[in-house]
């Protein structure tokens, strides 16, 4: 009898437990993230490999492909406003740009607010320190409330447990099968200048995209 009371106390102790974890609520990213980041497709084909800075603050990203790791012709140079909606595609080469609406505002680099988390787990080990790293799992829908999308991606984040810095994101649609992975970040940006338009970006006139265009079209085939 003394077993099963001391059962029932245990249970009762891990209930609350398993519940706070899942029903956790989407950790916040760093203010300011910068490092590297690989978009590849779940056929192992990397898409893109570049530098990306992002501030969660103003909702600002800047990605400068290196199209030396890609092995593409072509140079993927954007900067984004996700409050605004907003994006510019550079072409720092010809002096031109490009200004497009971007009606879904959702990405990889932090964990949307509706996010669901799933579990927390060690990437490897967690025998011996600097072996494995403790992660927090999250999944969700990439549409956001406030689009009419025809189309909505299903996602699965990876962030640190400790920190919320996305380590990497499988996203699926209809359009797209992407993992975006990220190495070397950092909790600063070297160059806040990243995020100014340059003079040839200024007065541009708005280029309207479908009411499902998102970051995540920007790696599509």
């Amino acid at each position: 009898m003394r077993i099963i009371e001391l059962f029932c106390v245990a249970f009762l102790c891990l209930c609350p437990m398993a519940w706070a974890s899942s029903s956790r609520e989407p950790c916040r990213s760093p203010s300011k993230t910068s490092g590297k980041l690989c978009v590849s497709t779940t056929k192992d084909d990397t898409i893109a490999w570049g530098d990306f800075k992002y501030d969660s603050t103003q909702k600002y990203l800047r990605f400068v492909e290196d199209t030396s790791k890609s092995n593409k012709t072509s140079h993927l140079d954007v900067i984004i406003h996700f409050d605004e909606g907003v994006m510019y595609k550079l072409d720092s080469k010809n002096d031109t740009c490009k200004k497009q609406s971007l009606p879904c505002h959702k990405h990889p680099m932090e964990v949307p607010a509706d996010g669901t988390h799933v579990d927390e787990l060690y990437l490897g080990s967690d025998d011996k320190s600097e072996q494995g790293l403790r992660v927090r799992m999250w999944s969700g829908n990439m549409t956001d409330h406030d689009s009419h999308h025809s189309q909505a991606g299903h996602y699965t984040m990876m962030t640190t447990s400790c920190g919320c810095i996305t380590v990497s994101c499988t996203y699926h649609s209809e359009k797209n099968d992407l993992i975006f992975s990220f190495f070397n970040v950092e909790t600063e940006i070297d160059d806040l200048q990243a995020f100014h338009l340059p003079d040839y970006c200024e007065g541009l006139e708005l280029d309207e995209a479908s009411d499902d265009h998102s970051f995540f079209d920007l790696f599509h085939d």
